[in-house]
C-alpha cells in the first residue's frame, strides 16, 4: 500500500510541477485559465488555414486564418454535432462574440463531423443561434495539426500578435465566468 501511495504522490507532484512550468512559461499578461494540454503548443502560432463554410451555416464562403493572424484576437473552437458539451459551449461563445466583435474578436467553430454527419453542422449551428464562422474540416488536416487527439470541445485562443495564448479540452458551465474574464483580457478590455 505504501509503495502505491509513494508512486501516486510522485505522479501528482510531477504533474503539478509540469502544470506550474507550463503556466509560468506564458507571459503574465496572457489570459491563461489553467494548465494547458500542450496540443496546439501555447506560445506558438496556428497554421494559416483556409476551411470551407459549413453548408447551411452562418458563414458565407470560407474562413481564412491568415486574414486574422496578427490583426485580431481569434478563438478557435473544435466541436461536433454529436458532442453534448459543444451544444452548451457554442451559445456561450456566441454571447462573447456579440459582446466583443466590435473590438475585433473573431471566432471560428471547426466542425469535426465526418462525411456521414457533416451536413448537420451548419443547421445545428444556426439552431444554436451562432453567427460567427462555422467551417468543416472533412479531410481532418487542420484538426490533425492542432487538435490531434480530436478532442471536442477543444478551444484555442490566439492573441492579436498571432500567438496561441490558451488552449483547453472540454467545457463546463462552471467555467463561464473565468472564460468571460479571459476573453475580455484577450480583446484588451
Amino acid at each position: 500500500m505504501s509503495m502505491k501511495l509513494s508512486r501516486l504522490s510522485l505522479v501528482l507532484a510531477l504533474g503539478a510541477t509540469i502544470a506550474a512550468a507550463s503556466i509560468a512559461a506564458v507571459p503574465a499578461s496572457t489570459p491563461v485559465l489553467g494548465a494547458s494540454s500542450a496540443l496546439a503548443r501555447v506560445g506558438g502560432r496556428p497554421p494559416p488555414f483556409t476551411l470551407p463554410a459549413a453548408t447551411g451555416g452562418p458563414s458565407r464562403d470560407e474562413f481564412r486564418m491568415a486574414d486574422h493572424l496578427g490583426q485580431h484576437p481569434v478563438v478557435i473552437l473544435f466541436w461536433a454535432t454529436w458532442c453534448v458539451p459543444c451544444q452548451q459551449e457554442l451559445p456561450f461563445y456566441q454571447s462573447l462574440y456579440e459582446r466583443y466583435r466590435d473590438r475585433g474578436l473573431r471566432i471560428v467553430g471547426i466542425s469535426m463531423d465526418d462525411a456521414r454527419t457533416v451536413m448537420r453542422a451548419g443547421p445545428a449551428a444556426r439552431r444554436l443561434g451562432v453567427t460567427f464562422d462555422v467551417v468543416t474540416d472533412l479531410d481532418t488536416r487542420i484538426t490533425t495539426q492542432i487538435n490531434p487527439r480530436r478532442s471536442a470541445p477543444f478551444s484555442i485562443w490566439v492573441d492579436r500578435d498571432g500567438r496561441i495564448v490558451w488552449e483547453r479540452e472540454g467545457f463546463a458551465p462552471a467555467e463561464q465566468q473565468a472564460i468571460s474574464e479571459g476573453v475580455a483580457r484577450l480583446v484588451g478590455q
